[in-house]
């Protein structure tokens, strides 16, 4: 049986068409003709394509960052703004020069969390402060200048950034053997800068509430963490 004459009278450029099953081509009245010949935009991988049975690939899209849903990428260090915090202390913007001078000389141990920053500039919490008050005693360093409490911000702060840039730089300064970051908020802040502080041992826990409620094991797991502060 042969085929009929209106398949066998297509073009060059159309048989490609004819031959993966198409008869019919619809044109849309509404719209100028395009062009259909072998140099039209993208008429070749078309072609390709419907005589391959398949659908051209959608271009690649690159992968977003993976991240935890709802958790948004933890702050970037603030390289520039730590370049432009002073050497001296006491050229810092207040409260942080006397903050600072508060802190002993050279501590083995830095303690930190997001609500310290309240504690050290308006009403401090005394249960927290007694909290302190035990760890300190239960490691062996009371009375001997050896733990400073260092805010990594602080309260209704209109530059946030300067305030880690502030707390970096103290740290710089004090050199302790270890710093304490209890609770997640805190860690966020301080996680980013931890290849700035190389020779300075960062230690992270969660929130001190924990603590407050008597918790023996989250206890005993701080002191276990802090032991590297006691008497070598």
């Amino acid at each position: 049986m042969g085929l009929h004459d209106s398949l066998l009278n297509v073009p060059e450029r159309l048989r490609v068409w004819q031959q993966a099953g198409v008869r019919y081509l619809y044109c849309d009245p509404a719209r100028p003709a395009a062009a259909v010949g072998p140099d039209a935009p993208g008429a070749e991988a078309a072609a390709e394509a419907v005589a391959q049975g398949s659908r051209p690939e959608a271009p690649e899209v690159a992968a977003a960052p993976d991240l935890p849903p709802g958790k948004a990428a933890p702050p970037a260090p603030d390289v520039p703004i730590l370049a432009s915090i002073p050497d001296d202390p006491s050229a810092w913007p207040g409260p942080w020069p006397a903050l600072f001078a508060k802190a002993p000389a050279a501590p083995r141990l830095v303690i930190t969390y997001s609500a310290l920053g309240q504690d050290l500039t308006g009403r401090p919490d005394p249960r927290r402060s007694n909290l302190w008050r035990m760890l300190i005693n239960e490691l062996g360093l009371a009375g001997r200048n050896a733990v400073a409490f260092w805010p990594v911000s602080l309260p209704a702060s209109d530059d946030p950034g300067r305030d880690r840039a502030l707390f970096v730089a103290g740290l710089k300064r004090l050199s302790p053997r270890m710093v304490a970051v209890f609770g997640d908020a805190a860690a966020e802040l301080v996680r980013p800068f931890e290849a700035a502080l190389p020779d300075i041992a960062l230690a992270f826990f969660s929130d001190p509430r924990p603590l407050l409620r008597g918790d023996t094991e989250a206890w005993d797991h701080v002191l276990a963490v802090l032991d590297p502060v006691r008497d070598a």
